[in-house]
């Protein structure tokens, strides 16, 4: 994992609410995390994978275009998906955490990630 990449994915956590974030190949290999010690970054991986999968299928069947991005609410929290170059970057707040503030530093995120791959 490069030095830039950690370093996006080390801000994005530092954000109120994030409990981390991890970039996710389309085939499940992890190209960077910054995630807490309770979530396995092989099962994330493999989970983001196959949502990204069934979005992209639903999307296109559904006539509704190039999948972009998406957000699953639970009760505990919000895991927030959105594609960057064929990879996915995953995000996971709590119930806390405010979208806005949050959207917004991950379209920088965004931008300077898509630079880096």
């Amino acid at each position: 994992m490069s030095s830039k990449i950690e370093s996006i994915l080390d801000n994005l956590k530092a954000i109120k609410g994030v409990h981390g974030s991890a970039l996710i190949e389309r085939f499940g290999l992890i190209k960077g995390q910054a995630l807490p010690g309770w979530i396995d970054p092989e099962s994330l991986a493999a989970m983001v994978t196959l949502i990204l999968k069934a979005s992209q299928r639903a999307t296109k069947e559904l006539e509704q275009g190039e999948f972009l991005d998406a957000i699953i609410e639970s009760k505990n929290g919000k895991i927030l998906f959105t594609e960057i170059k064929g990879n996915v970057l995953a995000v996971l707040t709590t119930v806390e955490a405010k979208l806005g503030i949050i959207n917004l530093k991950l379209e920088a995120a965004k931008k300077s990630l898509a630079a880096e791959l």
